[in-house]
């Protein structure tokens, strides 16, 4: 069962992706998410990459929709959403989900890693960073929280640290917690609720 804060850091992610704010995950968000990283990323039009962000979106809604068996026009609620997390912690291992995080590594350096030197850059996570509509204030210290080794560079182990962080971690200090941002994780700290329920 999930805890009430890993149930609060998925559901401030459930908003992230529910681009259309009406509480329902659908195929339609996760094209809009693509189509704004795409125009974050300046990307031309028909470009490969730009290809391969649309494709991803489709993968992992269909993904998404899969695992629940729901039919897609009814997409993915908030209860369904985190019912899902909550099997997956449940029922893969830690390799199985290592893989599946390290495939996310891949596509997120593969789309945002302009200059192709294996790390991101500060201006390279904040496109990230606004691409997802994340509140851009926070950006400066979320980066240097995630650059564990303070280099000004976010390498694909630190970002594996990150994402891992975010999806397992129960420490509410952990660097992790903040890769999106997240404002709600101090309040936790303090009132140790869970909030968005």
């Amino acid at each position: 069962m999930l805890s009430p804060f890993r149930e609060q850091k998925l559901t401030y992610l459930f908003r992230i992706l529910d681009f259309d704010h009406d509480g329902i995950l659908q195929e339609s968000d996760f094209i809009s998410v693509g189509e704004n990283i795409g125009i974050f990323r300046c990307l031309p039009p028909d470009s490969e990459i730009e290809h391969f962000i649309v494709r991803r979106s489709q993968e992992i809604w269909e993904a998404i929709i899969g695992f629940l068996d729901v039919h897609e026009l009814i997409g993915c609620n908030l209860q369904n959403w985190l019912r899902m997390w909550d099997e997956i912690g449940e029922g893969t291992s830690e390799r199985a989900l290592d893989i599946m995080l390290k495939k996310a590594i891949r596509d997120i350096f593969y789309i945002f890693d302009k200059n192709l030197d294996n790390v991101l850059e500060k201006q390279e996570y904040l496109c990230l960073f606004v691409s997802l509509r994340v509140s851009i204030k926070a950006a400066n210290f979320c980066f240097k929280t995630l650059d564990l080794n303070h280099d000004n560079l976010l390498s694909r182990d630190e970002l594996f640290l990150a994402i891992k962080d975010f999806f397992l971690s129960e420490e509410t200090s952990s660097p992790g917690n903040m890769i999106f941002g997240n404002p709600e994780i101090d309040k936790f700290k303090t009132r140790n609720v869970s909030f968005g329920m």
